[in-house]
Order: C-alpha cells, then sequence, then structure tokens
C-alpha cells in the first residue's frame, strides 16, 4: 500500500510535468506493462529479503540484476563486452556462493529463503533494465514523461490490487498512514523515484548499458553498505566483510 501510494504520487508529478496523451500506443503500453510488473516484483521481494538478510547484501545482489541490461545490451544491440567484464560476473557468482555458505558453526549462513527472494528480486531489477532499453527500440526521449506516467499508474494499480489482498487476508490496519513521518517518506520515495528512473531512461538512449547500470548500481551497492552499519547498526560478520569485497571487487570491474 506504501507502494501503491508513492506510485500515485510520482503519477501526479509527471502529470504536471507535462503528459501528451497522443504520444500513447500500444507497444509504449506494453513497455509500460514490463516496467510496472518488474518494479513491483522487485521492490515487493527486495523488501522480503531485507526480512531475511542483512540490507548492504540485500542490496549487493539485488544490484547485480544489471547484468541481465548488460546482457540485452550485447546480444541484442552489439554492445562490446571486453574481458573485465566477464571478471567482474565471475566473481559476483564468488560473492554470492561465499555469502550462502555457513561457518564453522553455520552462525555466517544466510537462509535459503532469503536466497530466493534476493534472487527474485535481482531479476525483477534488471528487467527493469531492459525496459529502458527496449524504450530505445520503439519510442524518444520526448516520450518520457509519458513512458513514466503509463509504468507508475500500472505499477500503482499493481501494488493497489496486492496491497488489498494483504490487508484483507491478515487483517491489516493502514492506522500508520496518518503519522505525518510516514507522509514525509512517501513524498521523499516519490521524488526520489520519479526522478532517478527519468535519468535513467534518458541515459539508456546516451550511454551504453555496460557503463550506465555498472555506475549507478555500484554508488547505490557502497551507499546501503554504509547505510546498514551507521544508521541501522547491522551486524557484518567476517563472512559478510568477504562477500562486500569481493561484490564491490566485480562491481568496480564492471564499471571500467
Amino acid at each position: 500500500m506504501f507502494s501503491a501510494l508513492y506510485f500515485a504520487l510520482i503519477c501526479c508529478i509527471f502529470l504536471v510535468m507535462g503528459v501528451d496523451l497522443s504520444q500513447f500506443n500500444l507497444p509504449l503500453i506494453a513497455l509500460g506493462t514490463m516496467f510496472a510488473v518488474s518494479f513491483v516484483g522487485a521492490i515487493f521481494f527486495y523488501m522480503k529479503a531485507m526480512e531475511h538478510g542483512p540490507l548492504g547484501l540485500s542490496f549487493l545482489f539485488f544490484s547485480a540484476g544489471m547484468l541481465l541490461p548488460i546482457a540485452f545490451g550485447i546480444v541484442v544491440y552489439n554492445e562490446p563486452a571486453p574481458w573485465n567484464k566477464a571478471v567482474g560476473l565471475v566473481l559476483l557468482f564468488i560473492a554470492f556462493f561465499v555469502s550462502t555458505r555457513g561457518g564453522k558453526a553455520e552462525t555466517n549462513k544466510l537462509s535459503r529463503t532469503w536466497v530466493k527472494y534476493v534472487i527474485a528480486s535481482s531479476v525483477g531489477n534488471g528487467l527493469i533494465g531492459v525496459t529502458f532499453k527496449l524504450f530505445n527500440s520503439i519510442a524518444s526521449d520526448e516520450a518520457a514523461n509519458e513512458f513514466m506516467f503509463l509504468s507508475f499508474g500500472q505499477a500503482m494499480l499493481i501494488a493497489l490490487a496486492i496491497g488489498a489482498v494483504l490487508l484483507w487476508k491478515n487483517k491489516g490496519s493502514l492506522s500508520h498512514f496518518k503519522a505525518w513521518p510516514f507522509l514525509l517518506v512517501v513524498l521523499g520515495a516519490a521524488i526520489t523515484t520519479a526522478g532517478g528512473n527519468y535519468l535513467m531512461v534518458v541515459l539508456s538512449m546516451e550511454v551504453s548499458a555496460l557503463v550506465q547500470f555498472p555506475v549507478i548500481n555500484g554508488a547505490l551497492v557502497i551507499t546501503s553498505i554504509v547505510t546498514s552499519r551507521l544508521v541501522f547498526k547491522e551486524q557484518v560478520t567476517a563472512r559478510h566483510l568477504q562477500t562486500i569485497a569481493v561484490g564491490l571487487a566485480a562491481i568496480v570491474l564492471l564499471s571500467v
């Protein structure tokens, strides 16, 4: 329901920026549906992953979904695939393997539930990147507002439906929606998500996926790791530190 609310605000932001209805067509609507399903799925499974594992590691592998648009760019758009990208990919797999193995007492091992959720969120995140690349094939940057409006409008409807089902099933409450700090978080999420995704669409038409997605996700991984330690005071084990080190090395190789 939180997602549905801030998706609605995002739609309002793009309406204020200007939406040209004449830009709407079946391919753009279909691509918006793909974005919406991917975005809602990525957020839902990422939140579930954070319930079962640390924020830093969850976001590290959530960001690994960038491999999907990178592979898509190589296969469909014949973008180059230098050796460092292959090494970075191998390191990401090593980091994931290390994160899911336990120590002598199995105290550092992350649950299988976390693994399932983080993989699902990573795939959803990757498909979002693929939609940005597909946008190049069916529209121009003049239709970026319209694409974002269609995408988040459909995402709002999907999130609203899922939220309503979960509220009914779990007999939940929306009383916390009345708290002003919650509304500030909704507003902040709407502004940053709208701005960030609009820039991603525009950049996808100007920058190679091999550069765009690794650099952006690399910066976000570092931010999430710092935030998890300093703000949320999450404990970081030696095995988690090894995973983060290998994962960041992979991000760097994929970014250069």
